[in-house]
């Protein structure tokens, strides 16, 4: 099976994950797209449990949109090439590549082992509002190099962002049609991301 690792903190997922992944599968030759939470960042950000960004993810679950908890399950560092090795080590049977916004293809050098990972596997890049497809510009156009720069008339582009909807949710404002309703339930039962108040 052709499956696209939809790879992040997801912190909190948000319908902007889900509409990455739907239109991965709509305009490209992948199955399923696999969402698969970090363990920590590998930058080092601050991040809501892992048990809890795990739980909120499953609610994004559908028929062709999958978690995969192998990242916390295995207390991964966050780097890509790990997590890519160990899913082509675990199930051989699958074909795997890698979902990135075209956002990340400034910094796609800082990554651990790029070369290898870029040569190993196919990168589907999601256009993100105003950063462009400029493999050239970022040294990123060699042709050994598998992006595959995901294009269609059709294509929705959104600017949700977990950064802002974790900004509204300390300022307590409402987050209603940026999460889907299950995401939006947890976070309240659970208290995540409000602002903490002394006892």
């Amino acid at each position: 099976m052709k499956i696209a690792i939809l790879g992040g903190a997801f912190n909190p997922p948000h319908l902007g994950h889900q509409l990455i992944a739907q239109q991965v599968l709509d305009f490209t030759p992948m199955e399923t797209v696999w969402l698969t939470p970090c363990w920590r960042h590998t930058f080092d950000k601050t991040l809501a449990l892992a048990k809890d960004r795990a739980a909120i993810t499953k609610t994004l679950v559908n028929k062709h949109i999958k978690y995969c908890g192998d990242e916390i399950d295995n207390q991964l560092s966050g780097n890509t090439i790990e997590l890519m090795e160990l899913l082509d080590k675990k199930y051989p049977q699958h074909q795997f590549s890698f979902i990135i916004g075209s956002d990340n293809l400034k910094q796609f050098h800082q990554w651990g082992d790029w070369k290898k990972l870029i040569t190993c596997w196919n990168f589907w890049v999601f256009p993100r509002p105003r950063f462009g497809f400029n493999l050239a510009k970022y040294d990123l156009a060699k042709p050994e190099y598998r992006f595959k720069l995901i294009r269609h008339p059709l294509l929705i582009h959104s600017n949700i962002s977990s950064t802002n909807i974790r900004k509204r949710i300390k300022q307590n404002l409402n987050i209603t049609g940026l999460v889907p309703h299950k995401v939006k339930q947890y976070i309240k039962m659970h208290q995540l991301y409000y602002e903490k108040r002394d006892r």
